[in-house]
């Protein structure tokens, strides 16, 4: 195996390497020859990954002398952080043999009153927007209170007798009454009180992230790669960002055209650089941490919707489904468009203006205006 890949990882560098200082005619025939030269890679044999602790290897801990690390001191245990555990909570000796087996042991310990308030507020923040405390990344003093304390108890506790299971969790928010209100609500006296819903009288309309509108166009399209695994896909962008990279030749994009139209999570993530149709939706910068996403709302997003190029390529491969589908038939054609989009059928209004709309319009166009509707972009 590893001879058989030895040559062609070599011609993969050598070609990475040429095309560092070459000029953009030379560069797509190299870029060309790349991708074939890529093609020709064996694939990787089947691999298992595992964790163990490794006594022999355990660094001591010692007390430095004014935080000097070469004057070392006493040898010392291992314990969390002292804000996060009870004062009694003694400290591992320093002879332990497995401290990361007893720090996941803590970590999801029954009586562990931090994992479990902490999980369910990010999973109740991920389907509201905003969770029960209003700042996911810092549960301590200078974090935000719990809007609902109680219903945070009740749901850690459901969540330990589980199991820590994930599903039952899911199950028992998209139930309740809570979550399956409507954002159209109308209530005076609740939104005088509440102008902020913060105590959830109503639901939070909540718009699409960035890659779920990307996959739901995929999906909607019927061009979604639902292919599992393998490695992340680079896909193509204008060469002004790649240029604009230290290293340029790190943006091999991935060679089959089918694999661009893989699920969002599979594409690759760049500290330096953030894909134009993620960025303008909120995606958030790798540098940083993110524990809530904002949800803006500008004109560069209206842009990429009506003048993206993957906007307009998804709209020709919906265009073609819907007349391939529904013939001739305009009405049924409509009538399965927003079902595909927006999980109804059109009301009569919406059915005269799309009949109109495609008198004088191409598909394409009907197609691209059914992804800038907000019944396809927004959770109501």
């Amino acid at each position: 195996m590893k001879a058989k890949a030895e040559p062609v990882e070599q011609e993969i560098k050598r070609l990475r390497e040429a095309m560092k200082y070459s000029k953009d005619e030379e560069r797509q025939a190299l870029q060309k020859k790349l991708e074939e030269t890529q093609e020709r890679m064996p694939a990787p044999l089947p691999a298992l990954f595992s964790v163990s602790n490794d006594a022999g290897k355990q660094s001591p801990i010692h007390i430095l002398a004014r935080g000097e690390y070469q004057k070392k001191g006493d040898r010392v245990g291992m314990r969390p952080l002292g804000v996060l555990v009870p004062e009694e909570m003694p400290e591992q000796p320093p002879s332990a043999s497995d401290p990361r087996t007893s720090l996941a042991k803590w970590i999801v310990d029954p009586d562990n009153p931090l994992t479990a308030r902490v999980l369910v507020n990010r999973i109740w923040h991920y389907h509201f927007g905003r969770g029960i405390v209003a700042t996911p990344n810092d549960f301590g003093r200078r974090g935000a209170r719990p809007s609902h304390p109680e219903l945070l108890d009740y749901l850690a506790n459901e969540f330990v007798s589980s199991g820590f299971r994930l599903k039952p969790m899911h199950r028992l928010i998209l139930l309740s009454n809570t979550y399956r209100q409507s954002s159209e609500r109308a209530d005076a006296e609740a939104k005088k009180k509440d102008p902020e819903n913060i105590l959830l009288w109503k639901f939070n309309r909540r718009r699409l992230e960035a890659e779920e509108i990307r996959d739901a166009m995929l999906s909607v399209a019927g061009t979604l790669n639902l292919k599992m695994g393998g490695p992340s896909v680079i896909v193509p962008i204008d060469k002004e960002l790649v240029n604009a990279l230290y290293k340029p030749s790190q943006w091999a994009v991935t060679a089959d055209p089918q694999e661009h139209s893989r699920r969002s999570i599979y594409l690759i993530v760049k500290r330096n650089l953030r894909l134009p149709f993620m960025e303008a939706f909120d995606a958030p910068d790798a540098l940083v941490s993110c524990a809530r996403r904002e949800s803006s709302t500008h004109a560069p997003q209206a842009l990429e919707l009506l003048n993206g190029t993957f906007a307009n390529s998804q709209a020709e491969a919906l265009a073609a489904r819907l007349e391939g589908e529904a013939g001739s038939d305009r009405a049924r054609l409509v009538d399965l468009a927003y079902r595909s989009v927006s999980g109804r059928p059109p009301n009569p209004k919406e059915m005269r203006l799309a009949l109109d709309f495609l008198r004088t319009q191409s598909m394409r166009e009907f197609a691209l205006a059914m992804f800038n509707l907000n019944a396809f972009l927004y959770v109501n």
